[in-house]
């Protein structure tokens, strides 16, 4: 570290504490401060001897620059700080084919440095000097597809050690796979081996099949348990496989075959492919459930399943099967009559985005404003009309818990579409009387939703 950097540091935490606590003058550490900052931060005249490099110049824009109606609406967006109107101002922008102003360009890098989730988002808007200015700063090298990761170092602390397998498996999946391959068989902790199977969750493909059937053998229930459901996400898994003919072989009609494959005591074989961790997949009930949480929901018949004596166990493990349906819509109506609301949420969060709208607005007719609060955090927004329009009505309809009385939820203004909302807006400050700074999110979404048109129609 430098001394610079050294001094700096120190200056920062003599700031957080206060000058009287550290023992030292207000003014002097202030005056410190402002000279360390500008040292640490600021560019560096060059050394001489030192060979130069030239920074190329700027190349010319392909796509044309938002206008002054969206460069002022992204102001506003970065001095609240939202990452919610961020991302919905970048896809905005992105559809209407400008990117950002050169402007600014520096403050959006140094958001998608410090803030992975937003990189995709911003990442639309950056344009061909976004990425030529990102040669400027090694924290920027994200957008050019060269983000600095952690070397995996298989000595390091657990939560280390997975960020960057996880990381490292994004950049090169087969990498990772054959490093998992080779360190599964030297790791004597199953914490470690666990630890090494998980971090195949990232990039999840066939070509991972092989070495997670290897990991059904394994003798700690973590490392089995975890193989289990990643192999479950894999459509037309072998594992899937095994279990629709268990099921065809047992289950007749979804009532158990007497004498069949679910009368007698589990084998050696179907022990392995069922989660071994808890209770949910014991007895014969859980043996059931663990099969229906293997197939997709189509192999079933719903009417079967409902008014089978086995529909509880069958619509738990085919709620975990959702994301392999066609249409999961039926089959989610179908287990929220036997699922408690923090497992249908569970089951929800597992789908994208529209399908999982979709499934709430199907499950969510008798939900209180809590479990609907909770179940539309869960969504990306914005959300599409006719979603935002649904979710309005339930939320209307809702008794609102005493804190939030008076006012609207958050979400709905800040996730729902912005003309519903603008339309219905009248009512909603009706409903909820309470709307000051809701209102103003949604004002500045009905800013950011006209300002590129308004944009547009200045051009000349």
């Amino acid at each position: 570290m430098s001394a610079i950097e050294t001094q700096w540091q120190q200056a920062v935490q003599q700031l957080l504490v206060g000058a009287r606590r550290s023992g030292v003058s207000r003014d002097e550490l202030l005056a410190e401060v402002a000279a360390l900052g500008l040292a640490r931060f600021g560019a560096r005249l060059p050394v001489p001897g030192e060979p130069i490099t030239e920074i190329p110049s700027a190349p010319a824009e392909v796509k044309p620059s938002t206008g002054p109606a969206a460069r002022s609406v992204l102001a506003q967006i970065l001095s609240w700080d939202d990452d919610a109107l961020l991302t919905e101002w970048c896809a905005t922008a992105n559809r209407h084919g400008v990117v950002a102003a050169p402007a600014h360009l520096p403050q959006l890098l140094a958001l998608g440095a410090a803030r992975a989730t937003l990189r995709p988002a911003i990442n639309l808007v950056l344009g061909v000097r976004g990425r030529w200015l990102a040669e400027v700063a090694a924290d920027w090298g994200w957008a050019r597809g060269r983000t600095e990761h952690e070397p995996v170092d298989l000595d390091a602390p657990p939560g280390r050690r997975l960020t960057a397998l996880r990381a490292a498996r994004r950049q090169d999946p087969a990498a990772v796979r054959e490093l998992v391959a080779e360190q599964l068989p030297e790791q004597r902790r199953a914490s470690d081996r666990q630890l090494l199977v998980n971090a195949l969750e990232v990039g999840l493909g066939a070509a991972d099949e092989p070495l997670l059937e290897a990991a059904l053998d394994d003798r700690a229930a973590g490392v089995h348990d975890v193989a289990v459901r990643l192999l479950r996400r894999l459509p037309g898994s072998a594992l899937s496989q095994r279990a629709a003919d268990r099921l065809r072989e047992g289950l007749p009609c979804a009532e158990v075959l007497p004498g069949g494959r679910y009368d007698t005591e589990p084998d050696e074989a179907e022990l392995r492919d069922l989660i071994r961790d808890g209770s949910t997949e014991s007895g014969l009930a859980g043996r059931l459930r663990g099969a229906a949480a293997s197939v997709s929901p189509e192999f079933w018949d719903v009417e079967q399943v409902l008014t089978g004596h086995w529909a509880k166990a069958l619509l738990q493990g085919i709620a975990e099967a959702l994301p392999l349906a066609a249409d999961p819509v039926p089959w989610a109506v179908a287990a929220s009559q036997v699922l408690t609301g923090m497992a249908m949420l569970d089951a929800i969060d597992a789908l994208p985005g529209r399908t999982a709208a979709e499934v709430l607005v199907a499950v969510s007719g008798g939900w209180k404003y809590d479990m609907l609060d909770h179940g539309c955090s869960q969504l990306p927004g914005p959300w599409p009309p006719d979603i935002t329009a649904v979710l309005l009505d339930r939320f209307g309809n809702a008794v609102t818990p005493g804190w939030r009385t008076g006012r609207p939820p958050p979400v709905l203004l800040t996730r729902g579409d912005v003309g519903v909302l603008d339309e219905h807006w009248p009512r909603i400050a009706q409903r909820w009387p309470e709307h000051t700074n809701e209102q103003a999110v949604l004002r500045l979404r009905v800013e950011l939703r006209d300002a590129f048109e308004n944009d547009r129609k200045e051009l000349p």
